[in-house]
């Protein structure tokens, strides 16, 4: 397994939710659908979607087995390309795309774009 410095880790973290939330909508899963599945509720999946909680490694693999996610390639750091392309799924794949949803997916990107550029300066 790669060892990830604390850098990599936090972009871990943004993809991991990314694709959670992805998957989620692929399969036109509710963030409560989720959060009943594994015995929680809505708040907790939405805060370790946008990166906000860690869960336990327990949820985290209930979540995975929720929306159909293999639990070792949400752990492999992809690229900042791959992790930009699940974002637009997830904004094609919105039932419901509000300014506010709109506003948080660009700055996702944002934060995206900015955690990998200062991962590429500490690597320089």
């Amino acid at each position: 397994m790669q060892n990830y410095d604390d850098k990599e880790i936090d972009i871990l973290a943004l993809q991991i939710g990314c694709l959670i939330k992805f998957k989620r909508l692929e399969k036109n899963l509710s963030q409560e659908d989720i959060g009943l599945f594994i015995g929680s509720n809505a708040t907790m999946i939405g805060r370790v979607e946008r990166a906000e909680t860690s869960p336990s490694w327990q949820n985290l693999l209930k979540i995975f087995q929720a929306v159909g996610l293999n639990y070792e390639s949400p752990f492999q750091l992809k690229s900042l390309d791959e992790n930009l392309l699940i974002v637009e799924k997830c904004i094609k794949l919105e039932r419901k795309l509000t300014r506010e949803k709109q506003d948080y997916y660009e700055s996702l990107k944002k934060l995206l774009k900015d955690k990998y550029k200062n991962q590429n300066k500490r690597k320089s």
